[in-house]
């Protein structure tokens, strides 16, 4: 009986260094996504919950022309214009086209909750 004794307590100890090792490998990848994230400057955020266009924040925060997105876009840039001013709803290929061209999820150039169609925050 003493065998089986042995035998479970080896393989405990070996279950639990698995779950240990397995701990370890999920840090290092949980840090390899953290390293791969984003950090947004709080000028944006602010801009952004100001109710600023999102794609011309976005825009500016990349340091790309209007011309040089219009072209990422494969779209004219009166089309951007109109979007940056907010005069022009377009389709979801092309937001989705911007969203690639600024490296952002389509999610990221839907204005923020509060803010008017006019562009300003309402207070």
């Amino acid at each position: 009986m003493s065998a089986n004794i042995t035998d479970g307590n080896a393989a405990a100890r070996e279950t639990e260094e698995l779950e240990d090792q397995l701990d370890i490998a999920l840090l290092k990848l949980a840090r390899v996504e953290q390293a791969n994230e984003e950090t947004v400057p709080f000028a944006v955020v602010r801009r952004l919950s100001d109710g600023e266009v999102p794609v011309a924040v976005w825009r500016e925060h990349r340091g790309l022309s209007a011309g040089d997105l219009a072209a990422a876009a494969g779209v004219g840039v009166e089309v951007l214009e109109a979007v940056e001013s907010g005069k022009e709803d377009v389709p979801l290929r092309i937001m989705q086209a911007f969203a690639r061209a600024l490296r952002v999820d389509l999610d990221d150039l839907v204005p923020w909750a509060g803010a008017d169609e006019g562009g300003s925050a309402m207070r």
